[in-house]
């Protein structure tokens, strides 16, 4: 029996060491490459036309909307040192508040969204945090976990259908999230806009729906306890010279055209 225990005890000692030889002299990537930004932008594509052809996301056709969105796309990717996407706002008739990323840098943003913020600032703020999501590749990560890298390239148009609608339905996870607002500060930040605008955001959200746990909200859905959150990033250090700067356009730019 002793003898038995000792041969047990030495292999397990010579596995730990070949795990601890692999982990010393193998480099494994921190980040691995999911898939290259190539197919996530053809992916991006095809699921933002799926979507848009969806009952109830129908694009919101307005020229005055269209340069807003995409001054904003321009200014929040120039204040980034280096980041791998382009951005595409796209506004859709729909009355939920709500704003979704979609692989390769696409973001869908509800009119309901739009009547909800109170000034620009919030809406920024929201867009910043889905560029979080784009940026940490939280939105491919996601779809390849939840549905598959085959699956979802699928060209079958039932199948694009279930995915896209899967898009719309599901969250992040509660370290993405946290990872998203904390990115979104920082891009605030970047724009000279006040960053703890998120927070005030997510408090009249909070506000308006009690303790419901929002599971209809992508954008605070899974997410970590909202009063922690909001505690969170009204904790991010701001410089005590810091003069936030008002924005690129007003709210009610947005707001007049419906």
């Amino acid at each position: 029996m002793r003898r038995i225990l000792i041969e047990l005890i030495a292999l397990v000692a010579i596995g730990g060491l070949i795990w601890a030889a692999f982990a010393i002299f193998i480099n494994f990537p921190s980040e691995p490459k999911l898939i290259s930004k190539e197919k996530e932008q053809q992916l991006g594509e095809k699921y933002t036309e799926v979507i848009l052809n969806l009952n109830g996301f129908s694009k919101v056709e307005n020229s005055k909307a269209d340069s807003i969105f995409e001054e904003t796309a321009r200014k929040l990717r120039s204040v980034q040192p280096a980041p791998a996407y382009s951005y595409t706002l796209i506004l859709v008739d729909n009355s939920m508040v709500n704003a979704f990323a979609l692989p390769g840098g696409h973001i869908i943003i509800t009119k309901g969204l739009i009547e909800f913020c109170q000034n620009s600032e919030e809406l920024i703020a929201v867009i910043s945090h889905e560029i979080g999501h784009i940026e940490k590749q939280h939105v491919i990560t996601r779809l390849i976990k939840d549905i598959g890298f085959e699956i979802q390239t699928s060209g079958d148009a039932y199948v694009m259908g279930e995915v896209a609608r899967t898009i719309l339905s599901s969250g992040y996870n509660r370290k993405q999230e946290v990872e998203a607002d904390e990115f979104a500060c920082e891009l605030l930040m970047q724009s000279n806009l006040e960053p703890r605008t998120l927070a005030s955001f997510f408090r009249r959200l909070k506000e308006e729906q009690g303790d419901y746990p929002f599971e209809q909200f992508e954008i605070i859905a899974s997410h970590p306890n909202m009063t922690n959150r909001i505690k969170s990033i009204l904790a991010y250090e701001v410089p005590p010279e810091f003069e936030p700067q008002n924005p690129w356009f007003t709210i009610d730019e947005l707001k007049n055209i419906f």
